[in-house]
């Protein structure tokens, strides 16, 4: 190996640890300052150049050198510098991106030398060597005016984005290998994993000092009960490095007497004083005489939020904003600049601003060099000198994050505000409670007074049932209590007139006694005659403090002075529900304000002297009923006794009804056979004849047997036999069908049914009551049965009203006068037809009419009672047709009429709808 190739393996290998040594003192820090002071460094050994730096981009374009490494101060420092955005082209700033083209540059060769990464065309990673062309002259006097005759430019990338270069400057002409150049886009690569894992540790920090920011604020909120909204406001302005701030909401805004809650916009109504502002540091200054003396309530903000959507409002100059001209003024005396408007809302309803003020600040900037910022330069600077930009005024733009950090804090301020009304709602409660305790303890005090008042009297009242006594003490108790001229018991008549039947008069030196009320003393009062009792039929108590002020008639003046009545209280004696009298309380020596504890003790007691008078008169009817109540215990036993004998003959049905359905299958089996033993009976009779004409002269024994079984005769009576038993049989299928369709155990459900086939069955059951007997003639069925559909209903409870209605019309032809049956045909006529009901709902009825006597008119109302019946003793319970009653009209939905006319008959209206689900 040459000497020459010995030289440059160490010079790569050396190379090859300074790149691994950069590469690890990248990766051991996450401080992006650490980062760049390390890269600088290393990156200057490595490439061995006098200054080795990183330029930053900013979000406008420009660029500052951030990190900086120099070898012995061989070029001048720019660390800190600005470079405007002129200085890197547009199509530069693309191959950067792009293709991550690396730019060398050779100032005393006037060559310039790309190295792309990836194919512009195709975006491809295509790495290729330094491709040299002749360098800008522009380009070149720039970095001859920086002292550089060699450049190298590496693009440093972070997410897909220019976020800076690496770059590196010599004094004199140097050359770059591209193993050098790979070796630096190595860096890069590193550079731009640091930067990224450097940006994420930067936004956890943020993050966590924004949560430590709202955790210290959400717990001066809710700290409850006592909820710190002061302090609160004061740390959220230092959390946006405020100069000062605002909090503006809801105040006692709550309406105990109707619930109500006004808004925030009602509360900041000029005048409201239902509004409350917390407010730290510099504030805007509000004239004196304006008409709205709080920020807030300029129309500029219900307007910006009239569509209902409550979002943070970034203002970055006030001045800039259009719609803040009415409030610019205010802000004029002060160095406020930005605001960040903060509406704090809960539940979609709005409870308030919360309002951050930010000063206008001033800025300096360094510049490396002075350039011309209002046109782009067409020659290069001349010098690099640090030039220094100092602006006054400016606003302090809002950032995203500053926008996220108000909606996070907008959350806790708006609950805590939520709860703070909730608060001052129940301190409200709480205080309106206590008056009303307060007012109520003194009310229960004097209805406790009023309470013993009353319960002496009606102690007294109740030793004794003797309605004289009861009015004596009455009068004189309440007449001392109330402190009255007069009390008196008033009863009315039958016809609403009435007279005095207790008077207590009390010893007064002011009034002589010359009112002519006494006992017994009638008074009848045209107005309660006409009204029959007026008022006090509604149990409302009358007082009147003075005669003159009421608008009486004159009529009825000339009677109050005529018995010198100048203040009365009438309260209504309730009999039960009757109005019965009145208690009358006068006042004669003059008018009287009547308290209201007064007037309702007067009612009080007269509702205690009603229940004393009607126990007094229970007294006389128990006496009058005691004879009674053998005779009733008697006729009870008796219908005891009958609903007993009903019940057996109900459960009788029952038991029959199921004896009938058990005998209906050996039945059917006798039925179904009786036609093959006929069939089996002439086969075999056939063949005996055919025997007898084959054979005439059988033997001796089988002439014998012939005799004794009378062959003759049993071949003439065995298909009679057989005949009358089908009959029979047929009758007991009939009669076992129209058991099981009449009580209809298999369909206690409601179910679809055949109407005409309940009838049917009803009649055959009771087809033994209508023939003749001794004592009757036959009862005709006349049916005049209609098309009818299929019926929905509870077929076995409407067989039970058919059974009922048609038994007591069979009664009631039984019981027609024996002179006249024998020439009186008795008839029932059923009738069936398509109805509509109430609410055109169709319906079916059924009409079952009879000719017998009729009802009587008095009684016609009273068939469908309980235990009514007309018929003779024992011979019905009452309960037949109010059953049916219920049966048509409760349980489905129907009409169930009776209507008679005496010796004409009587007809039964059955209506039922035929969809049950139509009714319900």
């Amino acid at each position: 190996m040459s000497q020459i190739a010995d030289t440059n393996l160490r010079t790569r290998l050396n190379q090859e640890s300074l790149l691994r040594r950069i590469t690890n003192r990248i990766r051991q820090t996450l401080e992006l300052e650490e980062i760049i002071a390390t890269t600088t460094a290393e990156v200057r050994c490595l490439l061995g150049t006098d200054r080795v730096m990183i330029y930053q981009f900013h979000a406008d374009g420009t660029g500052q050198v951030v990190g900086e490494s120099i070898y012995e101060q061989r070029l001048p420092s720019l660390l800190g510098l600005n470079f405007p955005a002129d200085d890197i082209p547009p199509h530069a700033r693309e191959l950067f991106i792009k293709s991550k083209v690396r730019s060398v540059v050779n100032v005393e060769l006037q060559q310039i030398g790309h190295s792309p990464i990836n194919v512009l065309e195709t975006g491809e990673l295509k790495p290729e060597d330094i491709r040299y062309r002749p360098v800008d002259p522009c380009h070149a006097e720039y970095l001859t005016a920086m002292g550089v005759k060699s450049c190298v430019v590496a693009p440093i990338l972070h997410q897909n984005q220019l976020w800076g270069l690496l770059v590196s400057h010599h004094s004199q002409a140097h050359s770059i290998s591209f193993y050098e150049l790979e070796a630096m886009q190595m860096v890069v690569d590193q550079l731009s994993v640091a930067i990224a894992q450097s940006n994420l540790l930067s936004q956890a920090r943020v993050k966590a000092e924004r949560e430590s920011v709202i955790n210290r604020i959400a717990t001066l909120l809710h700290s409850l009960p006592t909820i710190v909204l002061q302090p609160a406001l004061e740390e959220t302005v230092a959390a946006f490095k405020g100069s000062g701030g605002r909090l503006c909401i809801r105040n006692e805004a709550f309406q105990a007497s109707n619930g109500h809650i006004r808004s925030v916009k009602e509360c900041l109504i000029p005048g409201s004083n239902c509004i409350q502002v917390y407010t730290c540091g510099q504030q805007p200054e509000i004239p004196e005489d304006t008409i709205y003396p709080l920020m807030e309530q300029y129309n500029v903000w219900q307007e910006h939020y009239q569509s209902g959507e409550y979002d943070v409002w970034a203002i970055n100059d006030i001045y800039q904003t259009a719609s803040l001209r009415t409030l610019q003024p205010t802000f004029k005396p002060t160095k406020i600049r930005s605001l960040l408007m903060i509406p704090l809302c809960y539940r979609q309803q709005l409870v308030g601003y919360l309002s951050i003020f930010r000063n206008e600040i001033d800025t300096e900037t360094l510049w490396a060099g002075k350039f011309d910022r209002d046109r782009r330069q067409l020659y290069p600077r001349l010098s690099f000198d640090v030039w220094k930009e100092s602006k006054t005024a400016q606003a302090k733009q809002w950032t995203t994050a500053d926008i996220e950090l108000a909606r996070e804090i907008a959350k806790h301020f708006a609950s805590a505000i939520q709860q703070y009304e909730l608060y001052q709602q129940v301190q409200a409660f709480n205080l309106n409670l206590e008056h009303q305790v307060k007012r109520r303890t003194v009310e229960l005090q004097r209805t406790y007074e009023q309470q013993q008042a009353v319960f002496g009297v009606i102690a007294k009242i109740r030793e004794s049932l003797n309605t004289d006594t009861i009015f004596q003490i009455t009068t004189k108790e309440v007449c001392q209590l109330v402190k009255a001229d007069r009390v008196s018991v008033y009863r009315f008549t039958e016809d609403w007139g009435g007279e005095f039947v207790g008077d207590f008069e009390a010893t007064s030196p002011h009034w002589t006694n010359e009112s002519k009320i006494r006992i017994n003393t009638i008074w009848n009062d045209t107005y309660l005659q006409d009204t029959e009792g007026g008022r006090y039929r509604h149990n409302e108590t009358f007082a009147v403090d003075d005669i003159y002020k009421m608008g009486f008639s004159q009529c009825h003046l000339d009677n109050l002075e005529y018995y010198q009545i100048h203040a009365v209280v009438l309260a209504p004696i309730f009999v039960g529900q009757k109005l019965w009298g009145l208690l009358c309380t006068y006042q004669h020596s003059g008018p009287r304000e009547w308290k209201p504890s007064e007037v309702n003790f007067l009612s009080q007691i007269a509702a205690q002297l009603g229940i004393a008078v009607q126990q007094a008169q229970l007294l006389m009817q128990t006496q009058q009923q005691a004879q009674q109540l053998a005779k009733a215990l008697h006729e009870l036993q008796t219908t005891q006794t009958q609903l007993i004998q009903t019940e057996k003959m109900s459960s009788l049905g029952q038991l029959v009804a199921g004896v009938a359905h058990e005998i209906n299958n050996p039945v059917n089996f006798i039925y179904g056979n009786l036609s093959h033993v006929r069939e089996y009976a002439d086969d075999l009779l056939g063949m005996l004849h055919l025997y007898q004409k084959q054979y005439p002269h059988p033997g001796l024994e089988i002439c014998d047997r012939l005799e004794d079984i009378d062959l003759e005769f049993l071949s003439e009576d065995l298909p009679k036999t057989l005949a009358s038993m089908n009959v029979g049989v047929e009758r007991i299928r009939q009669i076992v069908m129209s058991l099981r369709n009449f009580s209809r155990l298999d369909e206690a459900e409601m179910k679809v049914v055949n109407i005409h086939e309940g009838l049917d069955s009803t009649l055959l059951i009771l087809q033994h009551r209508l023939k003749s007997k001794s004592d009757s003639a036959d009862i005709l069925v006349i049916k005049e049965y209609g098309d009818l559909p299929l019926v929905e209903c509870y077929a076995g409870q409407l067989n039970q009203v058919f059974m009922n209605v048609l038994t007591n019309a069979i009664d009631a032809l039984e019981y027609y006068p024996e002179s006249t049956s024998a020439t009186h045909q008795h008839q029932i006529t059923i009738r069936t037809t398509v109805g509509e009901m109430n609410k055109n709902v169709p319906s079916v009825v059924i009409y079952v009419k009879d000719n017998g006597i009729g009802i009587p008119e008095a009684l016609k109302t009273r068939v469908f009672d309980p235990f009514f019946t007309t018929k003779p003793v024992g011979k019905g319970t009452g309960l037949g047709l109010s059953i049916s009653y219920q049966i048509v009209v409760e349980k489905h939905g129907g009409i169930f009429k009776c209507d008679s006319q005496p010796g004409q008959g009587t007809e039964f209206c059955i209506e039922i709808p035929i969809r049950q689900s139509i009714q319900n």
